[in-house]
C-alpha cells in the first residue's frame, strides 16, 4: 500500500506535470524539516502551482482529495490561491523527538528517496573554569543529521499501477508533446529540494547552501544518489546561570561574615576590657562562688564606670544665644513690627510650633504676619549669636572622636536653617529639634531619641545646657550633666557640674559652685 501523503502528492504531481508540459513550465516540490532546541520540530511539505496551470486545469483542486491525509495526522493549508491566481498546497506533521523524523519522511516519500536519515541529539557539559578569560563554560546541546538521497529514477514513482495500467502512460496520456509536437520527456520539468532547519549556525558538507541554522539542498528527477549531513549545537545558559548565582551567594555569604567579624573586632576593641563577656561571666562566677562560701548575700556590686562615648548639648545657650529664644528675641522680634499682637498669641503658637503641630508658614499665617514672613523669620534667624569658642571646641571632639549631639526646642526648618547659617553640618553629627519627636525639654523624650539615633548606653552620655530644669531631666534618666556657663553672669546656684564656657572643658577644668 503506498504511504498516505503520497496518494495526493502522485495525483498531483502527474496533473501538475501535464500542465508543465503544455505550457513550458516547472513544477518543483520542497520538504522543510525544522528542528527547535528540544530535539521537536516539524516537517512541512509544499507544493506550487502558477496562475497558467491553475487555468488550464480548471477542476485541479477538487480533484485533489486530502481527507486521508488529515486522517493520519498532517495538518494541511490548502489548496488555495494567491494574488496572482497560482495554486499552492500545504502539508505539516509535527514530531515529538528525533528518532520520529525517518517515519514520517517514509510517510512522505515512501521507501528509497530518504534513505538511513538519523537525527542524534547529544548534551555535553564542559569542565567549570574560574579563569577570568573565560570564568563558566556553558554545556552544549549538539544535532547531528545524515542520511542519504535517492531521486526517484522511474516516471512510476509519481502514479500507480492502475493509471499506468489503463493508460500506459504514469503521466494519464499516451504521449507528452510540446506545442511543436516534439516529445517532452516530463521528468526534465520537476526538480525537488530538501532543506533541514537546525538550532544556532549550521555546518555542512553536502548542503548546496547554508545560511545561518538553515542547510539546503536541491535535485531533479534522474539525479545520481548523494549523501546529507549537517550539524547544529546550542550553548545551555542554564548551568552559567546556576553557577553564577552560586557564586554570588558564596561572594555575598563571606561578606556577611566578614562584616559580622569587623563588628565584633570593632565592639570588642571599644568595650573596655572589665566590661567583655568574659570578663563579665568571670565576675559572676566569682559572685555565685562568695555566695555559696558565704552562705549568705552576695555584697552589692559597685556601679560600673561611666565611659564618655556623646556629648549632647543644648542649642540654646551651648551653641547660640540667648537660652530662651520666645521670650529674648522671637517675641521683641515680632513686637517690633506689629506692636499690636498680643504677646499671649504669639507664645501659643509658638508652642504649638515647636511641637510640631504648626507649620512655619501657619505660624506666621495665624500672626496675621504671612505677607512678611520670609523677612521676619530670616531677621530672627540671623540675631542668634555663636558662643565664643564653639568652633574651636567642636574641631577638637572631632580630633578626639568623641561624637556631638545637639538638641534644642525647635521646628525643624528652623533648626535647618540654623545649623546651616552656623556651619555646623560637618561637625554636629545629630541634631534633633521638638519638632521631630513632638515632645519639648525638659521632657526626656528628645534625649532618648538622640541616644537611639546614635546607639549609645544613655549611661555614657554628657548633657551640657545652661537651663537647670533640662539638666535635672537628663540626670533622671541616668545622663552624666553639666551646667554650661558661657559668661561670670549666667553662672547659677546649681546642684550639677559647673562648666565655664569651652575653654574650660579644653583645659580639662571643671566643678562645682
Amino acid at each position: 500500500m503506498a504511504p498516505t501523503l503520497m496518494r495526493w502528492l502522485r495525483p498531483a504531481a502527474a496533473a501538475l506535470a501535464v500542465v508543465a508540459v503544455a505550457s513550458a513550465c516547472r513544477v518543483d516540490a520542497t520538504v522543510d524539516v525544522a528542528v527547535d532546541d528540544r530535539g521537536t520540530g516539524a516537517v512541512t511539505v509544499r507544493v506550487v502551482a502558477d496562475a497558467e496551470a491553475v487555468r488550464l486545469v480548471p477542476d485541479l483542486p477538487d480533484g485533489l482529495r486530502l481527507d486521508d491525509v488529515v486522517e493520519a495526522g498532517w495538518e494541511v493549508v490548502g489548496p488555495e490561491t494567491n494574488a496572482a491566481g497560482g495554486l499552492a498546497v500545504e502539508a505539516s506533521k509535527e514530531f515529538e523527538s528525533a528518532e520520529q523524523l525517518p517515519v514520517i519522511l517514509a510517510e512522505l516519500a515512501g521507501e528509497g528517496i530518504f534513505e538511513d536519515v538519523s537525527l542524534t541529539r547529544s548534551h555535553t557539559s564542559s569542565d567549570f573554569n574560574f579563569s577570568l578569560s573565560n570564568p563558566v563554560t556553558a554545556s552544549r546541546t549538539t544535532y547531528e543529521l545524515s542520511g542519504r538521497v535517492v531521486p526517484p529514477t522511474e516516471p512510476a514513482v509519481f502514479s500507480d499501477d492502475s493509471l499506468i495500467a489503463v493508460l500506459g502512460n504514469p503521466f494519464g496520456r499516451p504521449e507528452l508533446v510540446d506545442e511543436d509536437g516534439r516529445p517532452v520527456d516530463p521528468t526534465e520539468l520537476l526538480g525537488m529540494a530538501l532543506s533541514f532547519t537546525l538550532p544556532e549556525v549550521v555546518d555542512s558538507e553536502t548542503a548546496a547552501e547554508v545560511d545561518g541554522g538553515r542547510a539546503t539542498w536541491t535535485f531533479a528527477f534522474g539525479d545520481a544518489p548523494f549523501a546529507i549531513d549537517a550539524l547544529g549545537a546550542v550553548d545551555d545558559p542554564i548551568p552559567r546561570r546556576w553557577l553564577a548565582g552560586a557564586v554570588a551567594a558564596i561572594v555575598a555569604f563571606v561578606l556577611v561574615v566578614l562584616l559580622q567579624l569587623v563588628w565584633w573586632v570593632l565592639n570588642t576593641l571599644r568595650t573596655p576590657k572589665g566590661r567583655r563577656r568574659r570578663a563579665t561571666r568571670r565576675r559572676a562566677t566569682r559572685r555565685r562562688r562568695r555566695q555559696r562560701d558565704a552562705d549568705g548575700p552576695v555584697e552589692a556590686v559597685p556601679p560600673r564606670r561611666r565611659l564618655l562615648r556623646l556629648l549632647v548639648v543644648d542649642v540654646h545657650g551651648v551653641i547660640v544665644r540667648p537660652t530662651d529664644p520666645l521670650e529674648g528675641l522671637l517675641l521683641p522680634t515680632i513686637l517690633h513690627e506689629h506692636p499690636d499682637i498680643a504677646p499671649d498669641l504669639v507664645r501659643d503658637r509658638h508652642r504649638k510650633l515647636v511641637l510640631g503641630r504648626l507649620t512655619p508658614d501657619e505660624f506666621w499665617s495665624d500672626l496675621g504676619l504671612g505677607p512678611v514672613s520670609e523677612e521676619l523669620e530670616t531677621r530672627y534667624l540671623s540675631s542668634f549669636r555663636l558662643v565664643p569658642g564653639l568652633h574651636p571646641f567642636l574641631d577638637r571632639m572631632g580630633e578626639r572622636r568623641l561624637p556631638v549631639a545637639a538638641v534644642g526646642n525647635q521646628p525643624r526648618p528652623w533648626g535647618e536653617r540654623l545649623r546651616r547659617m552656623a556651619s555646623l553640618d560637618d561637625s554636629v553629627a545629630s541634631w534633633l529639634v521638638s519638632g521631630d519627636v513632638g515632645a519639648t525639654l525638659p521632657e526626656p523624650s528628645l534625649l532618648e531619641a538622640t541616644r537611639r539615633t546614635m546607639s549609645v548606653d544613655i549611661y555614657d552620655c554628657l548633657y551640657l545646657s545652661s537651663v537647670p530644669e533640662h539638666l535635672d531631666a537628663a540626670a533622671e534618666v541616668g545622663m552624666a550633666t553639666a551646667y554650661f556657663a558661657a559668661s561670670p553672669a549666667d553662672v547659677l546656684e546649681t546642684s550639677h557640674t559647673m562648666v565655664r564656657g569651652f575653654s574650660d572643658i579644653l583645659r580639662g577644668r571643671a566643678g562645682s559652685t
